[in-house]
């Protein structure tokens, strides 16, 4: 069994990547509350660590160049949030469990299924372990 964090972090990759194809080409601005819920800011400032979790996989599907955007608006949202070619056809990947399915719709079933052990399966095939 994988650490909560790392679930976290599937579900989060997995809600980016869906809002990024659901407007894709269009840039849209990315709400970083839309992947991990609403936030409290601290008496600091400072966000929740599920937020501040939400906000790194948005920076690590970019650093893995998956995703791009133009700014960010502190730890609020992104602007210009877009997918890359890279994340775009490997969510069109056909599914090889499926013969008529692809990746899209496989993380798509997982997450409105709950099924954090499925989505994670297909993130680590398709998106981590190439």
């Amino acid at each position: 069994m994988l650490d909560v964090h790392i679930d976290d972090f599937y579900k989060d990759c997995g809600a980016i990547l869906l809002l990024g194809f659901r407007q894709f080409p269009r840039p849209q601005t990315l709400f970083i509350e839309d992947i991990s819920g609403p936030d409290d800011v601290d008496e600091f400032g400072l966000h929740s660590p599920r937020h501040q979790a939400a906000f790194g996989a948005v920076l690590w599907l970019r650093d893995e160049e998956f995703i791009r955007f133009s700014a960010m608006d502190g730890q609020k949202s992104v602007d210009d949030f877009v997918l890359t070619s890279k994340a775009f056809s490997r969510l069109l990947k056909p599914n090889p469990a499926q013969d008529d399915g692809n990746i899209l719709e496989v993380i798509e079933y997982a997450r409105l299924q709950g099924d954090s052990l499925l989505l994670g399966q297909i993130l680590r095939d398709h998106f981590l372990f190439l």
